[in-house]
């Protein structure tokens, strides 16, 4: 029993070798520095990426699954256009809308003003059974159209609009929905 004791600080003093020494730098951990003018910036916008601890990330996922956009409403308000989104629990067995939701799932909306184009993107929805609403010609919104998406969980869709505008995206809950203003310039 005592050799085990004394064997110990002898291995840990080994592995601590191993691992390595943070001493003076070699040639092989240097690190060049770059200037951020050297970096090349991406014409496209980006989406926003979140670094998150596995266990917290699978619980928001648990959450955040088998949602469904039920409905689409659309209101007017003198230049401002309201889009809501509202939640529901995707129902697997029926063709009927689930249970309203008390929360909204993960959401990227990205606004092109030189293309006049909102870029959705919606994660943790099993559904969108909500129908497109149309819109007359005097609507700033034109047009909302789905495109391809390669999460099964998650829906890409743009919202073309007329004119050049402000857009404030955020969501609500109890229940659960994703309002889109859209205010005309």
């Amino acid at each position: 029993m005592r050799i085990i004791f004394l064997l110990l600080p002898i291995i840990f003093l080994f592995n601590g070798c191993e691992t390595g020494y943070k001493g003076e730098p070699s040639e092989s951990n240097t690190t060049t520095k770059v200037a951020l003018d050297d970096i090349p910036l991406s014409s496209k916008p980006i989406k926003k990426e979140y670094i998150e601890d596995e266990k917290v990330k699978e619980v928001k996922d648990e959450v955040n699954e088998g949602l469904d956009i039920g409905t689409i409403r659309v209101s007017q308000n003198g230049n401002t256009t309201r889009l809501v989104f509202d939640n529901y629990q995707w129902d697997y067995n029926s063709e009927t809308l689930g249970e309203k939701v008390d929360h909204a799932g993960t959401y990227d909306f990205i606004y092109h003003p030189d293309q006049r184009l909102i870029t959705a993107i919606i994660e943790g929805y099993q559904g969108f059974s909500a129908p497109i609403p149309k819109f007359s010609r005097n609507s700033l919104i034109e047009k909302i159209y789905f495109d391809t998406y390669p999460d099964e969980n998650g829906y890409k869709f743009h919202i073309k609009l007329r004119a050049n505008a402000n857009v404030k995206v955020f969501d609500l809950s109890n229940p659960g929905r994703i309002v889109v203003d859209i205010e005309l310039l």
